[in-house]
């Protein structure tokens, strides 16, 4: 069932308020693609939102995001009330910081997706379990898993300013304050620019 012509400007109206990147233009198209993903989705949330399959398949066609971890994780960042399904509210939101965010807002949303248990830190393990998802498999006859903990230990040297063996948030955010490209150092969560 579409909304009225009434309900999606007030929608539109105040999604362009909160997600505060796009103009009313822009936010009733993703309000339309929206309403496109939940007809695909099956009846599961009854029009309220679509599922992790229909996200990923999203962000893989329109994005070219192609990592399961990774595509996991930015669910998770969506999906604030962590119900499996995506609301309008939720998937315009997400997509502001996703596409047009600060960098403060780029800055949280990565160490979101990268703290993969969710206790406030990015210790060597979710490193590893990130690095390990987003490399290249080179046929070596070396084993590639010391590779990738050479490469945990770089990021550590690099980007743990407190020394405890784990990265903060506050770790995190003056590692790419300083060096913007290792804002991604755990795996490509954004999309490309273009």
């Amino acid at each position: 069932a579409a909304m009225s012509r009434k309900r999606l400007q007030l929608l539109v109206e105040s999604l362009t308020r909160s997600a505060k990147h796009f103009s009313e233009s822009e936010v009733e198209c993703l309000v339309k693609l929206f309403d496109v993903l939940v007809a695909k989705c099956s009846s599961q949330f009854a029009g309220v939102g679509f599922n992790r399959t229909v996200f990923r398949d999203t962000l893989h066609s329109a994005f070219g995001m192609a990592d399961d971890v990774v595509l996991d994780r930015v669910f998770s960042t969506f999906d604030r009330d962590n119900n499996g399904c995506i609301t309008v509210v939720e998937w315009v939101e997400g997509l502001a910081v996703l596409l047009r965010g600060t960098l403060e807002e780029k800055i949280k949303y990565c160490f979101m997706v990268y703290d993969l248990n969710g206790d406030g830190y990015i210790s060597r393990e979710e490193m590893f379990q990130m690095l390990k998802n987003s490399l290249l498999k080179q046929p070596a006859e070396e084993d590639p898993d010391e590779g990738i903990k050479d490469l945990v230990e770089i990021a550590l040297k690099k980007m743990d300013y407190d020394h405890d063996g784990k990265l903060s948030f506050t770790d995190f955010e003056k590692a790419v304050r300083d060096e913007k490209l290792l804002l991604e150092a755990f795996g490509p969560c954004l999309p490309d620019i273009k």
